[in-house]
């Protein structure tokens, strides 16, 4: 027989044992419907503020390394029956979520009725009480996917009365080589970083890197400014670097006293400047805050411009949630998409929206004046919003998903001040799209007085650790977003 002294002391080495093996550890693990197929925007929370955020393909990675065994792990989702269990129970395995059945006519018996008038007067008469952004603080990891596309290019010599054949020659082969660097070239470029995005107001903000990581082959950078920077090298290489120039483009002098022997550095500092970086992240918060004045949530600020339907309910948790359809009703509309709205406080909960087919947004064309031309397409964004303590939501996820064409069709003269006969004139077309992915997931977010504002110094520049293989152990010590299986398996091969 089993004394209870020493019943007791077996309990708290079961605790001990199960707090220093089983949970005390990363968790991986996958989230899926019935059907088998991957739930994205999945929830897995950690006791009132900790959490991660499934990505597209259902999966999650979350630390548990600071909680107790016993402490509650719920993983939920809109329309999913939400499951829960004890840290010591959660392990790295697949998670199945039920769809929620819901009974309409049953809903409506205990709840009231609203039109879809209604329900949109509710959420633009509630915004304020809902949501906030001056004067906060946001801790974020952002990741973000590029590459191009490229579909022609063609850079070459036109004429030059200083070079000779060979010369030219060797010109135009350096030239070839960018060209078919642009146009045969598949490779990515991934960057994640952590930061805190200081805003004061909708117009002021500060940013703070704590950690950033870029995973690329450089060697196949295909940046604008990369491409940039490889055309100017080409020119240095073959022109007399200790002559002066008058530099014309077209109808315009750029510049009459160009040296060539001095080392341009407003690329570089172009990709690496804090400001840049900054301004994307404070817009993409910005943008999708319905009490902000942008026009990316005009389906719910201008609902004159869109027709609405009333597609269903779900739950999330025990609360109602209208789920409403939209699309353009005025060409001046630009989205169609999905939103998911409280029944209790009329706050919209996500919202997955993208172009309507045939819109653009942002563009530029100078194509007939200065051979440039810019249009922004297929833009898709899905956000997720998170009530926090003091009963505001707040942006929780955010991703973001556009191409942008471009064409580009300069030529480019270089004179020599000292000899104006001695000339050489370029010609550079190029096209193609840039395709970007961003996401955000806030990790924190805490209020902001003026005091602590002023005393945010903003770096100038943001230096990135440059990895050739992604390294999951270089994040360990966030909760950051589960990259996709592309990026996992990308390596630079030396």
């Amino acid at each position: 027989m089993v004394s209870k002294n020493t019943f007791h002391l077996l309990h708290i080495a079961g605790l001990f044992l199960i707090s220093s093996s089983s949970f005390s550890q990363t968790i991986n693990g996958k989230i899926l419907d019935d059907a088998n197929a991957p739930i994205p925007f999945a929830t897995i929370q950690i006791g009132e503020e900790y959490g991660v955020i499934s990505n597209d393909e259902g999966n999650f990675t979350i630390h548990t390394s600071s909680f107790q065994p016993t402490d509650s792990v719920y993983i939920s989702c809109m329309g999913y029956e939400k499951i829960g269990f004890q840290v010591h129970q959660f392990k790295s395995q697949k998670y199945i979520l039920k769809d929620q059945v819901n009974e309409l006519s049953e809903v409506y018996v205990t709840d009231r009725k609203l039109s879809i008038d209604s329900i949109l007067y509710y959420v633009n008469a509630n915004a304020s009480k809902n949501y906030r952004l001056n004067n906060h603080a946001f801790k974020l990891f952002g990741r973000r996917t590029e590459y191009v596309v490229g579909k022609m290019a063609d850079f070459e010599i036109e004429k030059s009365s200083n070079f000779r054949k060979k010369q030219l020659e060797a010109f135009n082969r350096d030239f070839d080589a960018l060209e078919k660097s642009l146009v045969t070239n598949k490779t990515k470029q991934y960057t994640d970083m952590v930061s805190t995005l200081y805003i004061k107001d909708a117009k002021t903000a500060k940013l703070k890197v704590d950690k950033a990581v870029r995973l690329l082959d450089e060697r196949n950078d295909q940046s604008m400014e990369k491409l940039a920077d490889k055309g100017s090298d080409i020119v240095l290489k073959h022109l007399d670097t200790s002559k002066v120039y008058t530099v014309k483009s077209g109808w315009f002098t750029v510049s009459d006293s160009v040296s060539l022997n001095k080392k341009n550095d407003k690329v570089s500092d172009s990709i690496n400047a804090i400001r840049f970086v900054r301004e994307a992240a404070f817009n993409m918060v910005k943008e999708v805050n319905p009490i902000s004045e942008t026009l990316e949530l005009d389906f719910l600020t201008d609902t004159r411009k869109y027709d609405y339907e009333l597609k269903d309910l779900t739950f999330l948790d025990n609360e109602i949630v209208y789920i409403i359809s939209f699309k353009p009703r005025r060409g001046s509309a630009n989205y169609v998409g999905t939103m998911y709205v409280s029944n209790q406080t009329f706050a919209v909960l996500r919202a997955d929206y993208a172009f309507y087919p045939g819109r653009e947004g942002k563009k530029l064309n100078l194509r007939l004046i200065l051979g440039i031309k810019f249009i922004e397409k297929n833009k898709a964004r899905s956000v997720a919003y998170k009530k926090d303590s003091d009963g505001y939501y707040y942006p929780y996820y955010i991703k973001n998903e556009v191409d942008r064409y471009f064409y580009l069709n300069r030529p480019i003269k270089f004179i020599e001040n000292g000899n104006r006969s001695n000339k050489v004139s370029f010609n550079f077309k190029v096209e193609g799209t840039f395709k970007e992915r961003t996401e955000i997931l806030t990790l924190d977010v805490t209020e902001l007085d003026a005091t602590r504002f002023n005393g945010i110094q903003e770096a100038k520049t943001l230096d990135y650790e440059t990895i050739k293989q992604y390294d999951p152990a270089l994040w360990k010590d966030y909760n950051v977003l589960e990259p996709l299986q592309e990026r996992k398996d990308f390596k630079v091969e030396d």
